[in-house]
């Protein structure tokens, strides 16, 4: 709260006091009101949503809208579970915020000059050609064509909406922050929830799985925050981080772990710090004696992700039961190499990258994996400080060999947080711009060489 010039603190309070509590009065009104007024919750949901966003609107405008429906989105988004309607399996309360967010951005890019990642949209027109072209000679067109519109919308959407927006470090940052806290809260709520096969906890997410793979994203992300914000707010981001990691290792997810491990791996050589590389050395230690004691124990409990990974739990089943899908994956893919079966049953191999093979062949998975490389680039491309979004971007590179996630909004809202921030050269020529624009207003560099100054400065002042 702002304390204005010759106010005191009391004062302060009865006008924030005069300002706030019309709002809450309104906001409990219509919370109470609506529904009953309606006659369903749902209805009253939706009419109270429709009053906020239109009031958001009027206040903040709609970038403002954007920005705050954006970031619930990104933070529901590891909660999967949550639905609007639970009728509709495929939707979900982040979705519905994420669509909002979208909407409300589309009267601010349509004014500005589009600067779309050339690469990123050729790896995204050649997979949806395809994808189109494959759906229609598959045996179920309109389920393939249904996969291929959540394709587009799912894990195209996001980032070519962000890469016209370009807002910057703000708020690329306020997302980030979003995800690491969502996920927090959803290890945090995993010990209210019921508990998936073998005691592996699930949170609000659909599958301990996706719980997981979640949590290892937010980890790379929360090494970001690290690096790029002040030390107090760093330290907090990596508290944060080790709730993830729970969430890693409660879920029970093999390949998270993995892809965690490899990731946190990768920093000290992304980041170029010895110092980091000396310091994940030692707070490795001690990880690798409790590892180490357990493999000589035989442990195999199966309510955590190394003791499924060393064989416990459902883990034998699960292997016996991936590798005839993915058996029947690769007999799809050798019946049909070129544009495959249709994406039908694309979630069905346990692996992403043979899932994609098998419907839409060669072609389609070598458009998806340059799409894939492009994000890779991307991050490489962007401003320094946040060049570690690579980190959770190889994290899923690493993961898609052993999940069935392609277009979930829960992997993309992470994937397409660099496309938030113009790549350096882009920030280069906006430099130049205004360099040149400032030539043009500054009255010492027109005049003739020798003239004397008006102020009388020195070079050397000037």
């Amino acid at each position: 709260m702002i304390l204005l010039e010759g106010e005191s603190r009391r004062e302060m309070l009865k006008r924030w006091a005069a300002w706030f509590l019309p709002v809450l009065v309104m906001a409990v009104c219509l919370i109470v009101l609506v529904p009953v007024a309606t006659g369903s919750v749902l209805g009253g949901l939706f009419a109270i949503g429709l009053i906020a966003g239109v009031t958001s609107i009027g206040v903040v405008g709609f970038e403002g809208t954007a920005i705050g429906a954006l970031t619930l989105g990104v933070a529901l988004s590891p909660m999967d579970n949550l639905r609007p309607v639970s009728a509709i399996a495929f939707v979900s309360i982040s979705d519905v915020f994420l669509l909002v967010g979208v909407g409300c951005l589309i009267p601010v890019i349509m004014g500005r000059r589009w600067s779309l990642d050339p690469w990123f949209m050729a790896a995204v027109s050649g997979l949806s050609g395809v994808a189109l072209l494959s759906s229609f000679f598959a045996a179920e067109p309109m389920a393939s064509l249904l996969s291929v519109v959540r394709l587009v919308i799912g894990a195209m959407l996001l980032p070519i909406v962000f890469m016209i927006w370009r807002p910057g470090a703000t708020i690329a940052i306020t997302l980030a922050w979003a995800y690491v806290l969502g996920n927090a809260a959803n290890f945090a709520a995993s010990f209210t929830q019921g508990v998936g096969d073998g005691g592996r906890r699930i949170g609000f997410s659909t599958h301990p799985n996706i719980m997981g793979l979640c949590a290892m994203l937010a980890i790379g992300v929360a090494i970001v925050l690290w690096e790029v914000l002040p030390r107090f707010w760093g330290v907090m981001a990596l508290g944060a981080a080790v709730l993830c990691a729970g969430g890693v290792w409660f879920s029970g997810s093999r390949a998270a772990l993995v892809a965690a491990v490899a990731m946190i791996a990768l920093y000290p050589i992304v980041s170029r710090s010895i110092v980091t590389a000396v310091a994940l050395f030692g707070a490795s230690l001690p990880v690798i004696f409790v590892a180490a004691q357990a493999i000589l124990a035989g442990e195999n409990a199966s309510d955590n992700a190394f003791g499924r990974l060393l064989g416990g739990g459902s883990a034998q089943g699960s292997d016996i039961e991936r590798e005839m899908l993915a058996e029947i994956a690769r007999g799809q893919f050798e019946a049909h190499p070129i544009i495959g079966v249709g994406m039908a049953d694309v979630y069905a191999a346990h692996n992403i990258y043979l899932q994609i093979s098998a419907a839409v062949g060669v072609v389609g998975v070598a458009f998806f994996a340059a799409m894939l490389a492009a994000v890779l680039v991307r991050c490489l491309g962007i401003d320094r400080r946040f060049r570690l979004l690579i980190l959770p971007a190889a994290g899923y590179v690493m993961v898609g060999a052993l999940t069935t996630i392609i277009w979930d909004r829960f992997v993309w809202c992470v994937l397409a947080l660099p496309f938030l921030l113009p790549l350096v050269r882009q920030q280069d020529d906006a430099t130049s711009e205004l360099d040149g624009e400032a030539d043009a207003f500054d009255v010492s560099r027109s005049q003739p060489a020798g003239a004397p100054q008006k102020d009388g400065a020195t070079a050397l002042e000037r």
